[in-house]
This record gives structure tokens, sequence and C-alpha cells, in this order.
């Protein structure tokens, strides 16, 4: 009697369309996150790797982390980054100075034709070691390598 009932039940969802959805994602998984400018050197670097969480709801299908770098004249404080692609196309990031200190990483990618997945991860500001090295200062990202940036949607 309970197969009967849990068959006819199957059928019934099948019958009326119902469609199963992937899995939601619930934030992105950064990793490998370095922050550096380059000491006696006019350039800073951004580099990680990013994929939702979990990865099938990947908008690219792809399980493996998108690489996400730039080079990018700092002199010697970590600069802003405007939204730029990661390798492969399907995840764009971008870094704020906000006003209190430290940086925001924001992180988006399409969730379909219409809505984003976006989170922001706020680096504090002790995070952020300034080092003097003579006549220059440089900056760099001393948090952990690996966090997880918490995913809202955004309709475009």
């Amino acid at each position: 009697m309970k197969s009967n009932t849990l068959l006819a039940t199957l059928f019934a969802a099948s019958a009326s369309g119902a469609v199963m959805k992937p899995r939601q994602a619930n934030c992105f998984s950064v990793s490998n996150f370095t922050a550096s400018c380059i000491p006696h050197s006019l350039f800073c670097t951004y580099e990680f790797a990013v994929i939702t969480d979990p990865a099938s709801a990947s908008p690219s299908g792809n399980t493996t982390p998108a690489k996400c770098s730039l080079m990018l004249q700092g002199p010697d404080m970590l600069p802003p980054v405007n939204l730029t692609g990661c390798d492969g196309g399907a995840y764009s990031w971008a870094v704020t100075i906000p006003q209190g200190g430290g940086l925001q990483l924001s992180v988006t990618t399409a969730k379909d034709s219409h809505t984003n997945y976006t989170g922001v991860y706020d680096i504090p500001s002790d995070q952020l070691v300034t080092e003097q090295h003579g006549a220059v200062i440089d900056q760099r990202y001393t948090g952990p390598p690996a966090f997880s940036v918490p995913v809202g949607t955004t309709n475009s």
C-alpha cells in the first residue's frame, strides 16, 4: 500500500510538470586568497580561486574553482578594483575600500538570465599589514587564505 502511494505521488509530480531545481548557492568558497603590493614596485596583486558552494549550483556547471587575479598600479597601498572577470567568465569580482578601513571583496555570478548571486566579504584592517621598506611602504593581506562569502541574490 505504501509503495503504491509513493509511486502514485511520484507519477503525479512528474505528470504535472514539476521540475527538480538544482541546489541553490549558499556561499562562495574562496581559496588561496592573496593580496599584496610588491616592494619597490608600482604594482599590487590580488589572486584567488572561487566557486559556488555547493559546486552543483555553479552556473557554468564547472565544479573546478575559477581563478581570479589582477595586477594593477598601487603603488603602496592595496587599491580598489572595479568589477572584473575571472578566468572562464562565469565569475566577476571587485574590491572596495570602506570608509572605516579594511577592504570589501565582492563576488558575483549569474544564477539565471535575470538574477545574480552576489556576496560581500569584509576584510578587517587588522588583516592588512603595512611595512616600511627603506623609502617605500607596502601593504599586504595577512588573513586566512580560504573563507566563505555569504550569498544573496540580486535582479539584473
